[in-house]
C-alpha cells in the first residue's frame, strides 16, 4: 500500500484539544502514526505541511448533492472547501426510491423545494430507482470524490407508496405500512437515518400532509434498528416541541434545521426550547451557521416569492412568465398573497437588486428604495425590471443570521452542530459549501469568535460522532485517513463566479477558488494539491455504525 508522510504541521486532531506539532503517516486508506519527527524514509510521498494545520477533513452533514452525483463525480463546491464527507437526502428530499411512474413526481418536488431545473434531472437522473439499496449501488459505481452517505427521504418514501396523492391527503393506515417498510429496506441498505419535513409553506411538499401518527411510525422504525440519525425540519403536525418530546423515545439523536438569528428575534424562543430539554437529556441537536441566510434569484423562478400564485408558473414557458408579470390582475392577486400567511414575508429593504440588463444604474439599490424613486409598489419594480429584462433580472434577499454577535453566540451554543450549508441545492441562487473555509476565515481568524481547536472540532469529530462515523472525523492512528492541510492565517471562502456547466447548458453558482487550502485527503487519496483540485474516485459510500 503507498504511504503518505505529512510533516511539519500543527496538527488539531478534531477532539477539540489543542494543536500539536506532529507529523502524520497514511498507509493505504488509515492513518497509521502520529508522532514527532517521523522518517521520510517511511513513506512514498512527502507533503511539506509547514505552517500549516492538519485537520481531519471536513464533514457536512446537511447536502443535496442527492441528484448532483449523477453528472458529477467531484461534488462541487464541496470538494474544494476540506469537505471530505458528505451526509445527504435532508428535509426528506432524497431522491430514491422512485418509480417510472414516480419519477417526474420526485423531478417536480426538488424543483419547488430546492429549485432544481427539472430539464437537468430529466436528462441526468436513470429511469427509475426502485430502492435505497439500488440508489447507493448506482451512487457507487460513479465513484464519488467525497465520501457520501443519505437519508431516507421522508417525502420521498411518501411519494413511492401514494404517488400523486402523496401531496393531497393523509395516508392510510395501509399506505402507511407501506411506508415504514420502504423506510426499513432503506436503513438496512445503510440510510444515516430518516429525513422529514412536516413544517407547511406554500410550496407543498408531500411530508407536509403527514400525520403525527405517520410521523411516529418512521421513527419506530428507525429505533427499532438502533442506529442513524432522525433529521427535522419540524412544524406542522410535528413541531419542535413535539420533536423534544420524542427523542427520548425513540432513543436515537435527533437534529432540525435551523437554529439561526432572525430580525424578529424567534431564535431566543428556540435557544431557550433548547436549553430546557437539554437539561431534562434529550439529545437534539439543532443547526446553527455562519452564513447569512441569503439567495440570489433570478425572476425566471424567484424561490423566495413561495406562495400558490408564484407556484402555478414553474411549469411555464418563458413567455407566459412574462405575459403573467405585465399583467395587472396578476399582480393585483400577487401582492396580497406576499402578504398573507401562505406566502413568504417580505421585507423589501433588505432585497438588493443584483443584475438588471435594462437598468443596471440601480444595481445594488434595494428594492424599496427604487419602489420609493419610481413612485410604485416595490414588487411592482421588480416586476417591472424582470420584463424589461426578459427574465434575466436577478436579486438578492437577506433572511437573516446577519448579525455578528448573535450569530457567533449562536456558534457556541452547547449541543448545536453545524450545518445547513444546502451545498447541491438552490444552484443559481445560493452557494454555502464555503461554509468551513468562511468559519476558519472570517469567524475563527477574522473575529474570534470561535477557537482554531473548537471551529475544527465542530466541522469534524463533532458531526462524526452524530453520525455514527466515529473512524472518521479524527487524527489518529486508525481513523481514515481524510485529511484537509490549511493556512490558518489566509483560508477563506474565495469568490463566488457563475458557471454554465450543467447537463443542458443550465448557470450555477461555483466556489471552487478558496483561499488557504493546500491539500486534501479522502481515503488516503490525494484530491487537491497545492491549492488545486486533482479529481480522483475515492470516496466511500458510508454508512453508521
Amino acid at each position: 500500500m503507498a504511504t503518505t508522510l505529512i510533516a511539519g504541521g500543527q496538527v488539531v486532531d478534531g477532539t477539540g484539544r489543542e494543536p500539536v506539532r506532529a507529523d502524520v503517516l497514511v498507509e493505504g486508506e488509515r492513518i497509521v502514526r502520529v508522532g514527532s519527527d517521523l522518517s521520510a524514509r517511511d513513506a512514498d510521498q512527502t507533503i511539506d505541511a509547514g505552517g500549516c494545520v492538519v485537520a481531519p477533513g471536513f464533514i457536512d452533514i446537511h447536502s443535496h448533492y442527492d441528484a448532483q452525483i449523477f453528472w458529477e463525480h467531484e461534488l462541487s463546491s464541496s470538494c474544494h472547501h476540506g469537505v471530505t464527507t458528505v451526509i445527504n437526502g435532508n428535509c426528506g428530499f432524497a431522491i430514491a426510491p422512485y418509480s417510472r411512474d414516480t419519477r417526474g413526481l420526485v423531478i417536480e418536488m426538488l424543483r419547488d423545494q430546492e429549485d432544481m431545473h427539472p430539464d437537468v434531472l430529466e436528462a441526468a437522473l436513470p429511469p427509475d430507482l426502485e430502492s435505497f439499496e439500488r440508489y447507493l449501488g448506482e451512487v457507487e459505481k460513479r465513484g464519488p470524490m467525497l465520501n457520501f452517505g443519505g437519508f431516507v427521504g421522508h417525502s420521498t418514501i411518501r411519494i413511492m407508496a401514494m404517488g400523486p396523492d402523496a401531496f393531497e391527503r393523509e395516508a392510510t393506515p395501509e399506505e402507511i405500512a407501506a411506508m415504514a417498510r420502504l423506510a426499513d429496506a432503506g436503513l438496512k441498505a445503510g440510510a444515516m437515518g430518516i429525513a422529514t419535513k412536516t413544517l407547511p409553506r406554500a410550496a407543498r411538499t408531500a411530508s407536509q400532509q403527514a400525520t403525527e401518527e405517520e410521523v411516529m411510525t418512521l421513527l419506530e422504525v428507525l429505533r427499532d434498528h438502533g442506529r442513524g440519525v432522525a433529521m427535522f425540519n419540524a412544524g406542522g403536525c410535528f413541531d419542535l416541541e413535539k420533536v423534544h418530546a420524542t427523542q427520548q423515545q425513540i432513543g436515537r439523536p435527533f437534529t432540525w434545521i435551523a437554529l439561526l438569528a432572525m430580525p424578529s428575534g424567534h431564535h431566543l424562543q428556540f435557544l431557550e426550547l433548547h436549553n430546557h430539554w437539554r437539561e431534562r437529556g434529550a439529545d437534539v441537536r439543532p443547526q446553527v451557521s455562519c452564513r447569512p441566510l441569503i439567495a440570489r434569484n433570478r425572476m425566471s423562478m424567484p424561490s423566495i416569492m413561495r406562495s400558490p400564485l408564484m407556484a402555478e408558473l414553474n411549469p411555464v414557458s418563458e413567455e407566459q412568465r412574462i405575459a403573467a408579470y405585465a399583467d395587472s390582475a396578476w399582480r393585483d392577486r400577487m401582492r396580497p398573497e406576499l402578504r398573507s400567511n401562505t406566502g413568504e414575508r417580505i421585507d423589501w429593504n433588505h432585497v438588493t437588486l443584483d443584475q438588471s440588463a435594462s437598468s443596471p444604474e440601480l444595481q445594488g439599490g434595494t428594492l424599496a428604495a427604487i419602489g420609493r424613486e419610481r413612485g410604485v409598489n416595490p414588487l411592482d419594480a421588480l416586476l417591472d425590471l424582470a420584463v424589461a429584462d426578459r427574465l434575466a433580472t436577478s436579486f438578492i434577499f437577506t433572511y437573516g443570521n446577519d448579525d455578528p454577535d448573535e450569530v457567533a453566540r449562536l456558534l457556541n451554543v452547547e449541543g448545536a452542530v453545524l450545518g445547513l450549508s444546502d451545498a447541491g441545492a438552490h444552484p443559481e441562487q445560493i452557494c454555502d459549501a464555503v461554509l468551513p473555509s468562511d468559519l476558519l476565515g472570517n469567524w475563527v481568524r477574522g473575529r474570534g469568535a470561535l477557537s482554531l481547536e473548537a471551529a475544527v472540532h465542530k466541522l469534524t469529530q463533532e458531526p462524526a460522532q452524530l453520525m455514527g462515523i466515529g473512524d472518521r472525523g479524527q487524527i489518529a492512528k486508525g481513523c481514515f485517513a481524510d485529511i484537509t492541510i490549511f493556512d490558518p492565517a489566509t483560508i477563506g471562502p474565495g469568490e463566488v463566479r457563475t458557471v454554465n456547466d450543467l447537463p443542458t447548458g443550465r448557470e450555477r453558482l461555483l466556489a471552487d477558488r478558496p483561499a488557504g487550502i493546500h491539500h486534501m485527503l479522502v481515503n488516503g487519496t490525494m484530491i487537491r494539491k497545492d491549492q488545486r483540485t486533482t479529481p480522483a474516485h475515492c470516496g466511500k459510500i458510508i454508512r453508521p455504525q
